[in-house]
């Protein structure tokens, strides 16, 4: 899905070229995609509104409308595979085209999913108690005053679960996804499946700074791309997707790994796992003689 450096980056471009529109019509091409939380025809309940303030919550796309009535804000949650464009409206449709909205002034904004993963709410304003997900956000792990090191241990000291599991959680921090994660993990030298119960103080400090560190650093670098609205700048990443390749660090080759149904790119030099199996192979274990039998009494063998 788009993440934060992604979102920072097509947010803002999307609030400049739509402030402002009126929107006159809507096409809707992949049903699937819609959640609407107010009655009408979806062709009619866009009719009218004009586009305001476009902003980011976690990896939600906040649209703000005004005019007409109900009082409405539609919402998007791209996904895995949403991306937007704002192309003439007279271009020809692309085949992954889910919704569009023509404009006034002859354009069109276009929400493309060739997944049909990501959705599209409309709902009355406010009312983000309506959109899983949106409601409760975790910490801006950018925002300098918030996110310290001494609030990111208060947090990771409440969790049970394994540490990309809780960096992934966006309602623990709001910005990381399943690419950045992996950045992030690398950099720290932190193996995915660590219980970030069991992270050392300054294992978590230089976790910390890995997520400021690593999500700043893609974030310039989307915006230095300057790549079109529907493009999403991922050939810089270190480890993401590139399994059997060498370790830019350590020359190692790169594994993958699941966790939590989500496959994880990780080293495995820089990133050791530390975690003890409570499950025993014991058919690798060291064999131990056991007690002698009785006399007479034939030893039963084990089966193998």
């Amino acid at each position: 899905m788009p993440e934060r450096p992604d979102l920072e980056y097509v947010v803002p471009r999307l609030a400049d070229a739509l402030a402002g529109a009126v929107i006159t019509a809507t096409r809707v091409r992949k049903p699937v995609v819609l959640r609407l939380a107010v009655e009408g025809k979806p062709e009619e309940l866009w009719t009218g509104r004009r586009f305001g303030a476009v902003s980011r919550r976690a990896h939600f796309v906040l649209f703000a409308l005004a005019g007409g009535a109900p009082d409405v804000e539609m919402v998007v949650a791209p996904m895995l595979a949403g991306r937007f464009t704002v192309d003439d409206a007279g271009e020809r449709s692309p085949g992954d085209l889910a919704v569009a909205w023509t404009l006034s002034d002859g354009r069109e904004l276009r929400y493309r999913d060739s997944e049909q993963m990501g959705k599209v709410y409309l709902l009355p304003r406010g009312r983000w108690d309506q959109v899983p997900g949106l409601q409760h956000v975790g910490v801006d792990v950018l925002d300098a005053q918030r996110f310290t090191r001494e609030a990111f241990r208060t947090l990771a000291r409440t969790r049970r679960d394994q540490v990309r599991v809780f960096i992934m959680d966006k309602s623990a921090l709001d910005s990381l996804g399943n690419a950045y994660a992996d950045e992030v993990l690398w950099h720290a030298r932190i193996h995915p499946k660590t219980m970030a119960r069991a992270l050392s103080d300054d294992e978590l400090d230089a976790l910390h700074g890995s997520i400021v560190h690593v999500l700043s650093d893609a974030r310039d670098e989307v915006a230095r791309r300057q790549a079109p609205l529907d493009e999403k700048v991922r050939d810089f990443l270190k480890v993401r997707n590139r399994h059997g390749e060498p370790c830019p660090r350590c020359g190692t080759t790169l594994r993958c790994a699941g966790v939590h149904g989500h496959d994880t790119f990780f080293c495995p030099q820089c990133q050791p796992e530390t975690r003890r199996s409570s499950i025993v192979d014991w058919r690798k274990a060291p064999s131990t003689p056991g007690p002698a039998a009785p006399p007479g009494v034939r030893q039963k063998r084990s089966r193998r």
